[in-house]
């Protein structure tokens, strides 16, 4: 019989399973599971070895992440399986003041070669933890910890979750952190993921306001993240946008399914862990420090977001640079700025009081200038992310005064530099296997293409 995840698991004897897990597990009951420490968990979880669904170490996975669940403080703990069994995500509940809830996510299976230290006994020794800290502060919402099952099987576990939630309990969800390959030596830095999914046959990504708060946490506490790259942000998040990976995680199942969620990483395009999905991934490569920073981070955006009284509104046209998240309505004011711009350098001089056939010459002279500003306007309108992204370098080199060929020349490489890196990105992202296919709208497409050809048409036939 499938279980509700509302349903209760706990009662007076739980520190005494949880000693039995641990001498079932073969260790000595005087060391307990240290639920509060993100590198301990995920350490012994990654002793285990491959945690495939059905094997040995998936099963001592299951009683091990329970007990731990249960030292972190949390109540409710319990498995939450499908009808066959064979999907058992585990749960538990920090209770807030309110029926509102913010779900911390990590997925404990393996592939069948590898320990799966990073991938994922990481994020699933950070969420425990987190929530072990979260103890200490009294929350409107309640921290629901979910470990899912079966990541690495296309999400089944976190769709089987999903198949078990009532409307009303989706609606209580605020948010949801889901945290995968975290804490290993060498990454180049935290990473806000802004993974694009099908809903409802449009293309989605994290809410604005969620990557807000994640990105102000870390901020808050002196852990700064990037969003897609710590090298190449911008063009990154252009990448993501605009094609459907290979990659995926957890928090793709829920924001599938109109719950906000977001993916908290270590790895990115340029920095992905060498030693994902082989024998390499053990627990020798976690850094301690790196997992209580990740720690205090998921705590800290917990507390952040629990100053919500409810989801704000969507907003997934958005930029984050340098840190900040530029939502659509700054995206256009800088995009109308220049706009603005344009129009007044391309003001029409003294021909007007020409003669009729020498007024006409000139006017046409001005017509790519006309047609320049008018695509960009509804370039921004249309698409404001690829255009302040792509367009504005080549807007803001039409406002100035090329008058020699180099000179022209010059002005159309800065026009063409941000598309050139954006394909070159991309092709290295695809040469890499992260690409599955490219999944830009066609309207979108025409309108970046169009534009930059009026840019190049008005650079050489301004008139002086």
């Amino acid at each position: 019989m499938r279980r509700s995840p509302l349903a209760r698991s706990h009662g007076p004897g739980r520190r005494l399973l949880a000693a039995l897990a641990l001498i079932g597990l073969g260790a000595a009951p005087c060391l307990p599971v240290r639920a509060s420490d993100a590198y301990d968990l995920a350490a012994r979880l990654a002793a285990l070895g491959p945690r495939p669904a059905g094997s040995e170490g998936h099963a001592r996975a299951v009683e091990l992440l329970l007990a731990a669940m249960r030292e972190a403080g949390l109540s409710e703990v319990g498995i939450v399986a499908d009808e066959s069994g064979e999907v058992r995500n585990l749960v538990g509940l920090l209770p807030g003041s309110t029926p509102r809830e913010i779900i911390l996510s990590a997925h404990f299976d393996s592939v069948a070669d590898s320990p799966g230290a990073g991938d994922d006994a990481s994020g699933c020794g950070v969420v425990i933890a987190a929530a072990a800290d979260l103890t200490r502060t009294p929350l409107a919402h309640g921290v629901r910890v979910v470990l899912f099952d079966r990541e690495e099987d296309r999400l089944a576990g976190s769709r089987s979750w999903l198949s078990t939630l009532e409307p009303g309990e989706r609606d209580r969800i605020l948010a949801d952190l889901n945290v995968e390959m975290v804490g290993w030596g060498g990454s180049a830095g935290a990473v806000v993921h802004l993974f694009g999914v099908e809903r409802r046959g449009s293309r989605v990504v994290p809410p604005a306001w969620l990557a807000h708060a994640v990105l102000e946490a870390g901020r808050a506490i002196g852990w700064p993240l990037s969003a897609a790259d710590p090298r190449i942000s911008v063009l990154g998040q252009l990448v993501v946008r605009t094609t459907e990976l290979r990659h995926y995680a957890d928090s793709d199942a829920l924001l599938a399914e109109g719950i906000p969620a977001i993916l908290l990483s270590d790895s990115s395009l340029t920095a992905f862990d060498p030693a994902y999905h082989t024998p390499a991934d053990g627990r020798d490569r976690l850094d301690r420090q790196r997992l209580e920073r990740w720690t205090d981070l998921v705590a800290a955006s917990v507390r952040r977001l629990d100053g919500l009284k409810g989801r704000p509104r969507d907003d997934d046209r958005y930029l984050v640079v340098g840190g900040r998240v530029l939502h659509r309505r700054v995206l256009y004011w800088i995009g109308f700025a220049v706009w603005v711009a344009l129009v007044f350098r391309g003001l029409p001089g003294r021909w007007r009081r020409r003669a009729g056939g020498e007024r006409r010459r000139a006017g046409r002279r001005y017509l790519p200038g006309y047609v320049t500003r008018m695509l960009f306007l509804v370039s921004l309108l249309v698409a404001p992310v690829l255009s302040v992204a792509l367009l504005l370098p080549a807007a803001l080199a039409a406002l100035g005064r090329w008058r020699s060929a180099r000179a022209r020349w010059m002005a159309q490489s800065v026009t063409l530099l941000p598309v050139f890196l954006y394909l070159l990105v991309l092709g290295v992202a695809t040469g890499r296997g992260f690409v599955r296919s490219v999944e830009i709208g066609a309207l979108s497409l025409a309108l970046v293409a169009s534009s930059l050809a009026a840019f190049s048409w008005a650079l050489w036939h301004r008139p002086e």
